[in-house]
């Protein structure tokens, strides 16, 4: 069994928790999500199936979409709403006023992660040395903004923005610096993911469904990969790659690409210096390397 289940994570439940329904559902223990959604967080949470958590590298940086909610005019020690407020006053902005300050956003920027986050300082996780009231600044980081857009929330004082970025970036710590570029205050009371890398929210089931553990769910590696360059293995080079034997890969293929044996993903592989194949993420299931 392999290939990845595209989920929809609600609110209040953690990426551990649907990990822990996955592997009861499909009854196997090799099961592991491909990016972190905080419990406050809903959305998008891809959950590999077995050999399939190999490929957690490969999606640890590709871009991410989110839709945040961010209340005006307070702010919390956490930047959401689990958090205890510690600023007030801040000045209410319009949608327009947000909207004109985006593109200062927009490209690598630099940004300081929140206090209360997975960051390590020293080998320990920022929210515990958080909770434990130890004083310390985490380091600005830089973070890839590909996108944004402003609109109006559901009620006053709050507003959404549509952010389209690359993985290892804080919404949280994003909302804060463009509200406090105006002048103001803010709190980031929603969070939903909309995709991350090719799993589309549209596309996502709900745990309810995960915990019918049916096979159609599970979207084989082929599939998610449909559009990546391939390479199919004869006969005779499926068994040199194998037993560790060199095989020539393709010239014109540059980037990763797929291996194939039999219409079946052998596994992820670029050309090495020399032009032979670099088998980079082992994925067959009679494959036992890597």
């Amino acid at each position: 069994m392999i290939g990845i289940v595209n989920v929809y994570k609600p609110r209040g439940v953690s990426s551990f928790d649907v990990v822990k329904q996955a592997k009861h559902a499909f009854g196997t223990k090799k099961v592991g999500h491909l990016g972190t959604l905080d419990p406050m967080a809903e959305g998008v949470l891809p959950v590999a199936i077995g050999k399939a958590t190999r490929l957690f590298d490969y999606f640890l940086n590709k871009d991410k979409r989110y839709v945040a909610t961010f209340y005006v005019g307070e702010e919390t020690d956490t930047l959401d709403a689990e958090g205890e407020i510690i600023k007030q006053g801040g000045r209410i902005v319009s949608v327009d006023e947000v909207q004109k300050i985006l593109p200062e956003f927009i490209g690598e920027i630099r940004q300081v992660p929140p206090k209360f986050s997975a960051k390590k300082i020293n080998g320990v996780r920022a929210y515990k040395l958080a909770k434990s009231q130890i004083e310390f600044e985490p380091k600005p980081c830089n973070v890839q903004i590909y996108a944004l857009t402003a609109r109006k929330g559901p009620l006053d004082r709050f507003i959404e923005l549509e952010i389209w970025c690359k993985s290892g970036t804080y919404v949280r710590s994003l909302g804060k610096d463009i509200f406090e570029k105006l002048g103001t205050f803010t709190t980031m009371t929603k969070l939903v993911r909309t995709s991350s890398g090719p799993f589309k929210i549209e596309n996502s089931i709900s745990l309810e469904q995960l915990s019918l553990g049916r096979q159609e769910d599970i979207l084989s590696v082929e599939k998610i990969f449909e559009s990546m360059p391939k390479l199919n293995l004869t006969d005779a080079n499926f068994k040199k790659l194998q037993n560790g034997l060199k095989v020539c890969g393709d010239k014109n293929l540059q980037d990763t690409y797929m291996v194939c044996y039999q219409n079946v993903c052998y596994g992820l592989a670029k050309n090495d210096e020399d032009g032979n194949i670099k088998v980079t993420t082992y994925l067959y299931e009679g494959e036992e390397n890597g």
